[in-house]
């Protein structure tokens, strides 16, 4: 079926403060999406005037433009997922900004150059413009990498960043729960978390040694434990990249690098493995060789954000001058560029949402 879900969307909601802390006591807030304007009870914005969307949970973040002022708002989502929300603003306004980049290269006399792709996971429009063809693309707007040919990793879509670690891997749902019974007084805490496997296994095995005591909480501790170490079980290719990712955060470059190249043996292209070995490099101040390392990442993925900004990093510490503005003009990365919407974005304001 359509990945759009059908507009307009109807939904409550309630403002949070910047802690990510519900704010007042009153009644949840109405808000709507038709295709054009978000309205957040009284606040109304225009779908092209809103530069980046994040999720957490069923909490949203949205910066955006305010006249000449640049703002942003968070709140929590009723009655309709975030994600679909997210999916449908993210859809219109990735289409809206490729358009004006369209407009303005054909008035440049540079329309060949302007090229799209439709992200197959959530429908944004990805603005490939000035880039050469690689076999992988990047969806600023879902966070997925794509191959599009053959030699891409299995169940690519599923693979990102870990909020733990950073490294690319296979993050997933996690719940640390613990159980606890005092005579008189007993309770639970739970919250969820996305990690990598191998940043949950150490929280896992405190989980279940916590809950111990309390029988109640083993089999949560017993079910994340199983997930953790579920990908060595099955000796799969995310299985040597968990444990390269291990090795290199323990400092054992040579290890990593030999995990990281039998994982590259089995998949040609993965621009996320090249990123995890260059961050390796740089956390061993190694600036040359990390800067190589993200060099080939964008010979797999010629839009690959996250390696954007360590890049250009290491071309300043080294003084590659040419090599640096090559790279801002390729992304469009100058005062008098048009900004676009979640362009090289760090993910800054997850941080406000996360627990």
């Amino acid at each position: 079926g359509s990945l759009m879900r059908e507009l307009p969307i109807r939904f409550k909601f309630r403002w949070l403060d910047e802690q990510g802390n519900v704010t007042g006591l009153f009644r949840s807030k109405k808000g709507v999406f038709d295709g054009q304007e978000l309205v957040l009870d009284d606040l109304t914005l225009s779908v092209a005037n809103i530069i980046s969307l994040e999720i957490h949970e069923e909490r949203l973040a949205v910066a955006f433009v305010d006249g000449d002022v640049a703002d942003s708002k968070m709140f929590h989502i009723y009655k309709v997922p975030a994600a679909d929300l997210k999916r449908a603003i993210d859809a219109v306004r990735s289409a809206a900004w490729a358009e004006i980049t369209r407009e303005r290269m054909v008035g440049e006399g540079r329309g060949d150059a302007f090229r799209t792709e439709i992200c197959p996971q959530c429908n944004a429009t990805i603005d490939l413009s000035d880039m050469p063809d690689t076999p992988q693309v990047y969806c600023v707007f879902c966070s997925s990498l794509m191959t599009t040919g053959p030699g891409g990793m299995p169940d690519e879509h599923e693979l990102g960043l870990c909020e733990e670690c950073g490294m690319f891997s296979k993050p997933r749902r996690f719940t640390i729960f613990y159980f606890y019974f005092l005579v008189v007084v007993w309770g639970f805490t739970s919250r969820v978390t996305h990690r990598c496997p191998a940043c949950m296994r150490g929280t896992a095995w405190k989980m279940l040694l916590g809950n111990l005591l309390f029988l109640l909480g083993i089999p949560v501790a017993i079910v994340q434990l199983f997930r953790c170490y579920g990908g060595k079980i099955t000796g799969s290719v995310m299985a040597e990249l968990d444990t390269a990712n291990l090795k290199a955060r323990k400092g054992d470059m040579l290890a990593a690098l030999q995990g990281y190249q039998k994982v590259l043996d089995q998949v040609p292209f993965s621009a996320g493995v090249k990123y995890n070995l260059a961050m390796a490099l740089l956390q061993q101040n190694e600036i040359q060789r990390a800067a190589d390392a993200l060099e080939l990442v964008f010979t797999d993925c010629v839009n690959y954000a996250p390696a954007y900004y360590p890049l250009s990093q290491c071309y300043e510490h080294l003084g590659e001058e040419a090599k640096l503005q090559e790279l801002r003009r390729i992304w469009g990365d100058t005062e008098d560029a048009v900004p676009s919407p979640d362009h090289g974005e760090t993910g800054d304001s997850v941080g406000l949402l996360d627990e």
